[in-house]
């Protein structure tokens, strides 16, 4: 199955510099960068670069074909290759930074293509053989077609010491990246406004803990705040923040997703009071699952949603959190925790099933406070829970009435009501029907579900918490395997919306491991989004 490798967007948020090696946009007609003497850059469908060492998977998302012992002898140095999904083509070009030997593998034993020769030798992977070709390059910076042979059934792997991927721009502005792909995922993308008007945003995966940063030009430019706030207040997981009463709060589970804390800072997010018992930032004990979500004031009191998260972490039962605006937040004391909504662990909704309710949204009515909670399913992703919050310690539910019609309910999602519009929006993921049971030759054999397709990010909007609407489509990618625009935490910024997304998408290195597993923290802008 083709693949096209081109982001499309609506272009409603503003591109800045994209830091950390992301791709560049390359302008039609315009003359490429050159590239580093001994460097090697590859362009094609969702080509990946991996290292050639014994031991490891030969192709993305496929762990049918190992390289074994005889690959050692190949070469005189360790170099790394480009390749694609197992019978994709992978690389489609090179260019070269300098006259060098390029060496190919394919699985066409007598390749008849100018300018290639053959090497003698070969390996092997369980059924397949792959043999070696060379090229010498001789014309640095002009980009060479790799042959495609009509016999070719497996990817093409394309070594070099030093490899990039000429790729689409990540959308936005990147914050951050994993330090190495598919070793460590960003998750935690949190986003507040400061008092003084810089952005301060959060996520895990770039260093050993919880990581925050700054922008002090509306988004245009990030800088490292914190490069391990968690060695600083132990928060580690699940954790949103928060501005309240002038002080940037961060609150979540601690390491191992133990303990709901919570923590303060006076000083924009440089220093942190660090939780140390039930007078001093631990609310609650056990363990604990949630999201970065709203916290929102009502009736006097301050309102979030958690979940807990037992011995079996598949188990989660949402609950709220509330405390009176004018007490200590750092006090266990001051919070009034629910009653935890049990459910079965599979609730049938128009014969869809649905496995759990997480990642709660409190949102704040005329009518009423509502716990809005993704409806996890494979079925559908157009579900989410209206929880009614009846008093502090009170939560009231029902499977056959209270499930609401909402789209990208399946995944994560954040509400927030504008005064302005008097709407409640949300940017969420529903997922297209053309992609659903699209399959590829590795994870997804037999198709993906509706939960795992995160391709699309949607900006919708609802008067009445009922009745959504979709209204733009943000960002959208026709590969639903690599791409992931997910779990969005966003505030209202004058006119525009501004966000923060936990990104899978193909870079310069190579690709994530899958969508769900990100390898970048993005910055977008959604402007005058009332208008659009």
């Amino acid at each position: 199955m083709t693949m096209k490798n081109s982001i499309k967007t609506a272009l409603l948020f503003l591109f800045s510099g994209l830091l950390f090696g992301a791709c560049e946009k390359e302008d039609d007609g315009a003359k490429e960068a050159p590239l580093p003497a001994g460097a090697i850059e590859v362009r094609g469908t969702l080509v990946d670069i991996r290292p050639f060492a014994v031991g490891k998977e030969a192709f993305p998302q496929q762990s049918d074909y190992i390289f074994d012992s005889d690959i050692e002898t190949l070469f005189d140095t360790p170099l790394s290759y480009a390749t694609g999904l197992l019978k994709a083509r992978g690389a489609e070009a090179f260019r070269c930074g300098s006259a060098q030997t390029v060496y190919m593998a394919i699985t066409t034993p007598e390749l008849n293509a100018a300018g290639w020769s053959a090497t003698e030798k070969s390996f092997a992977m369980n059924d397949l053989t792959y043999y070696l070709y060379s090229y010498v390059c001789r014309t640095p910076g002009q980009w060479i077609e790799i042959p495609d042979p009509a016999d070719r059934e497996y990817a093409t792997m394309l070594f070099a010491e030093t490899l990039s991927v000429a790729c689409d721009p990540v959308p936005g502005t990147v914050i951050a990246q994993v330090p190495e792909l598919r070793k460590s995922t960003v998750s935690n993308a949190s986003i507040a406004i400061l008092p003084n008007g810089n952005y301060v945003a959060s996520c895990t995966g770039v260093t050993d803990g919880a990581t925050l940063f700054v922008s002090k030009d509306r988004g245009a430019t990030w800088s490292t705040l914190v490069e391990n706030v968690t060695a600083l207040n132990g928060i580690r997981n699940y954790y949103n923040l928060f501005v309240f009463e002038g002080a940037l709060y961060m609150m979540g589970a601690g390491i191992g997703n133990q303990d709901l804390l919570i923590s303060r800072s006076e000083d924009n997010g440089a220093t942190w009071t660090k939780p140390t018992d039930a007078t001093n930032g631990v609310l609650l004990t056990g363990g604990f699952h949630s999201a970065a979500v709203p916290v929102v004031v009502y009736d006097g009191r301050l309102w979030r949603a958690c979940e807990t998260a037992g011995s079996d972490t598949s188990i989660k039962r949402p609950f709220v959190i509330s405390a009176p605006v004018d007490a200590d937040l750092l006090d266990a004391s001051s919070w009034t925790k629910s009653d935890n909504l049990i459910t079965d662990n599979e609730m049938i909704v128009n014969e869809k099933t649905v496995t759990e309710l997480i990642e709660g949204n409190m949102v704040a009515t005329s009518n009423g406070l509502y716990n809005i909670l993704r409806a996890s399913s494979k079925q559908t992703s157009q579900l989410a829970a209206k929880v009614t919050v009846t008093s502090p310690s009170k939560l009231t539910f029902s499977v056959s009435n209270d499930f609401i019609t909402f789209p990208g309910g399946g995944k994560k999602f954040t509400i927030r009501y504008d005064e302005q519009s008097q709407r409640y929006w949300t940017l969420s993921n529903p997922a297209a029907s053309k992609y659903v049971g699209m399959k590829n030759d590795g994870l997804y054999l037999n198709g993906i579900t509706r939960d795992l397709i995160r391709n699309r990010l949607v900006l919708c909007y609802s008067t009445d918490l009922i009745t959504w609407v979709p209204y733009k489509v943000v960002l959208e990618n026709e590969d639903p395997f690599f791409h992931g625009f997910q779990y969005v935490d966003w505030q209202f910024d004058g006119n525009d919306l501004v966000a923060v997304c936990r990104m899978a998408c193909p870079e310069r290195r190579g690709l994530p491991y899958r969508q769900h597993d990100a390898n970048i923290l993005s910055f977008l802008r959604i402007a005058d989004f009332r208008n659009l």
